[in-house]
């Protein structure tokens, strides 16, 4: 039940990395989130094959009881999806990392979730090609 985890090494909270991804990245939208992603070389220093930020952001939401929901239920659509996008990464020998940003004002339920991650992992898998 390992893989179902998401241990600290598969986020992205460095400064640097953060910056270089946004910096250095390429994105595109599953509305209502917007992914920036960079693909990075199998022999890169970042620990995790995939590596995950999620974003919802204060002009959005200004409660942070709300971006903190919203966060989660981010996390645990991507935790229960990975295993299927860590395999493609290994096939492809190469490191993933990427944010997703909520760009919508109001709510989406888990079930719709699950379903747009499905569509992002969709389109990051036809990037990693």
């Amino acid at each position: 039940m390992k893989q179902f985890t998401l241990p600290k090494s598969e986020r992205l909270y460095l400064r640097n990395a953060i910056s270089e991804l946004f910096a250095k990245g390429s994105s595109f939208t599953v509305f209502p989130y917007r992914i920036t992603y960079r693909v990075l070389p199998e022999d890169d220093p970042q620990e995790a094959r995939v590596a995950i930020m999620t974003v919802a952001p204060k002009k959005r939401f200004k409660h942070a009881v709300d971006r903190n929901h919203m966060k989660r239920i981010m996390r645990e659509a991507y935790r229960l999806a990975k295993p299927e996008l860590i395999a493609k990464c290994e096939e492809a020998h190469c490191k993933l990392a990427f944010a997703m940003i909520y760009v919508d004002n109001k709510f989406i339920s888990f079930h719709e979730t699950q379903e747009k991650m499905q569509k992002i992992f969709h389109n990051l898998e036809k990037k990693l090609e």
